[in-house]
């Protein structure tokens, strides 16, 4: 990561709090000068200034979880205004679903199979359990629909709103996932709290290890 990249990572992690949890649509504007845009070699094209900007906002102390969150992007560049107005970039998000987005901080993500792992909101782990419960239960009906003979198109109507990240571009951000065998299973009557965290801290029966079959 550049030096720039990572002082752009400072500024949103020190200026935010929170992750888009859905798509989104990014909306880059490049100021730069007519002069250097045209007649020098200096000024960088939109397509290798949209990459890293990406990067250097996804994350655990990012905006967004996975740079395949982006559905959507705007880029244009336009020439300053008046000295010190408009230099630089402006680079705006917006979330495709209204008030899709969780606090970051100790976000983490349950892993049903490898291309299915479901965010677990930081602020309230001792709901972990349930929320993966409910995470359950949606998999099985579907998958029972799909024994009955239903198209997958339909019975993927019983999913969870929340949308699935892959478990390596998850590591790949050295976000914690837990595989879902990891929780209690709440079947029954509710649990007290001290019943209903993780049956083992990250590092024992963990998250999964970023070597473990990672690209």
């Amino acid at each position: 990561m550049s030096e720039f990249q990572a002082a752009l990572r400072e500024a949103i992690s020190t200026d935010t709090d929170f992750l888009f949890t859905h798509d989104v649509e990014v909306t880059l504007t490049l100021f730069v000068a007519e002069k250097d845009r045209y007649q020098t070699q200096t000024a960088a094209d939109l397509d290798n200034v949209i990459k890293p900007l990406l990067d250097a906002v996804t994350g655990p102390s990012g905006i967004m979880i996975d740079d395949n969150q982006v559905q959507s992007i705007r880029a244009s560049w336009m020439t300053p205004g008046p000295v010190g107005v408009g230099v630089g970039f402006e680079l705006e998000f917006q979330s495709l679903m209204p008030d899709d987005t969780a606090t970051r901080a100790h976000t983490a993500f349950v892993e049903f199979s490898s291309d299915r792992c479901y965010i677990l909101p930081g602020l309230q782990p001792e709901f972990w359990p349930r929320r993966v419960g409910s995470y359950r239960n949606m998999l099985t009906a579907r998958q029972d629909l799909l024994n009955m003979g239903i198209v997958e198109d339909v019975a993927d109507q019983v999913l969870p709103i929340s949308r699935p990240f892959p478990r390596q571009r998850l590591l790949m951000h050295h976000f914690p996932v837990y595989n879902h065998t990891t929780f209690q299973d709440l079947h029954a009557e509710r649990s007290e709290p001290h019943d209903v965290i993780p049956r083992s801290a990250p590092g024992e029966d963990r998250p999964r290890d970023r070597d473990e079959g990672s690209a």
